[in-house]
């Protein structure tokens, strides 16, 4: 199962990056954790460079 990079920076301004299965996944964990942030999500292409593919705040 290909994973998705998510990086985050927090209210607090706490940076952190992360693998996820999904977006989804992330978004539903945030939401459980009630976490306020900024994330952006990145998947690796054919050549290995890591695009970014959504963003959004929770």
């Amino acid at each position: 199962m290909p994973h998705i990079r998510i990086a985050w920076i927090s209210a607090d301004g706490g940076e952190c990056e992360e693998a996820w299965p999904s977006v989804e996944r992330f978004r539903a964990w945030a939401l459980a954790e009630s976490l306020h942030c900024d994330w952006r999500a990145y998947e690796e292409d054919e050549e290995g460079e890591w695009v970014l593919i959504d963003e959004g705040r929770v």
